[in-house]
């Protein structure tokens, strides 16, 4: 981590990182049969993301109010979009083609969640109200649907509608 960083941002990035890494690796021990490992490992991420928040709140001071935090998850999803597009033109030009395709996968995912109603229209937009969320578990692409239901297929990695998981409050 680079050295410029208080020891609070420190924490924070790194506790977000090992319970991300922590949430992967609770899937694969489910994949592998293993159960009592994944809930070790769930319980481990879910304890990070813990203080992962609270060294956030922390760092900003505050949470802000609903339309604030709208206003901010937009202006760091713009940023994503800009990054992603970065990251896949570095990938592509050191010939790593399977991060760059990663990557590209990346960036169009995020183009999905530029596009979330709750995020770019402040309130519900008519006809939003009621919406529901799914996010496909395999590249990141959120699906809105009034109509209540996983689109057929995943319009950036061609998941079926199996791997989209459904957002609830």
């Amino acid at each position: 981590m680079p050295s410029d960083m208080t020891p609070l941002t420190q924490a924070f990035v790194h506790q977000s990182l090992a319970a991300a890494k922590n949430r992967v690796r609770a899937s694969k021990a489910v994949q592998d049969g293993q159960p009592d490992a994944a809930l070790a490992l769930r319980a481990l991420a879910e304890a990070q993301e813990v203080h992962a928040k609270k060294a956030l709140t922390f760092l900003r001071g505050r949470i802000g109010t609903s339309a604030e935090n709208l206003a901010l998850a937009l202006q760091e999803a713009r940023e994503m979009a800009v990054y992603a597009l970065g990251w896949t033109v570095q990938s592509e030009a050191e010939a790593d083609k399977a991060a760059g395709a990663l990557l590209t996968q990346m960036a169009r995912a995020v183009q999905s969640h530029l596009a979330l109603p709750g995020l770019t229209q402040p309130g519900p937009a008519q006809g939003d109200v009621g919406a529901r969320y799914y996010v496909c578990v395999i590249c990141g692409h959120v699906h809105v649907s009034a109509a209540g239901e996983a689109p057929g297929r995943c319009p950036v990695c061609q998941a079926v509608p199996e791997k989209f998981n459904e957002v609830t409050v």
